[in-house]
């Protein structure tokens, strides 16, 4: 698990001190920043991973930090993939312009999806998520992916947010 010295995985992002100014702004709402935390555990380190590794799941969300150009959550997400067991296949997975040779692999699959949705959330369709389920994922499945997803783009704003505050 990727935390600071205060247990905060969008402070470990920033880089921010636990003392410095903006992390006491962001303590101001501390239930934001537990809830945060908990959908960061849940995502990244459920006590069953099922169909996706802990790895993987640290490959997906740094290809979606690479899909925003999210340098800082690219590497908090490359440390986490490094933790948890990369492989030259994750290390492609994590890059945006990556596809498997098979277009129809469930690997393919899901890719296409995180993209759709972090690129394109508005086009998303039910058709897309038909594709899932024709690729061999099942409603657990899609459920786990769309609730990674939602939580990297959600850190991705949040830290951009803070990222402008911490910088002016």
């Amino acid at each position: 698990m990727i935390t600071t010295a205060d247990g905060d995985v969008i402070n470990t992002a920033l880089g921010l001190a636990a003392n410095s100014d903006l992390a006491k702004l962001r303590e101001r709402r501390a239930k934001l920043q537990q809830f945060t935390q908990s959908s960061f555990n849940a995502a990244f380190h459920p006590q069953d991973p099922r169909n996706f590794s802990y790895a993987e799941r640290a490959a997906f969300a740094l290809r979606m930090a690479n899909l925003w150009n999210a340098q800082e959550l690219a590497g908090q997400y490359k440390a986490l993939l490094e933790k948890e067991g990369s492989t030259e296949a994750l290390l492609d997975i994590a890059m945006p312009g990556y596809k498997p040779a098979d277009e129809t692999s469930r690997l393919a699959a899901i890719l296409r999806h995180i993209d759709l949705v972090t690129l394109s959330p508005k086009e998303a369709t039910r058709e897309n998520i038909e594709k899932l389920y024709a690729a061999g994922l099942d409603d657990r499945d899609i459920v786990t992916l769309a609730g990674l997803i939602a939580f990297v783009n959600y850190q991705v704003l949040v830290v951009a947010g803070l990222k402008m505050l911490r910088d002016n």
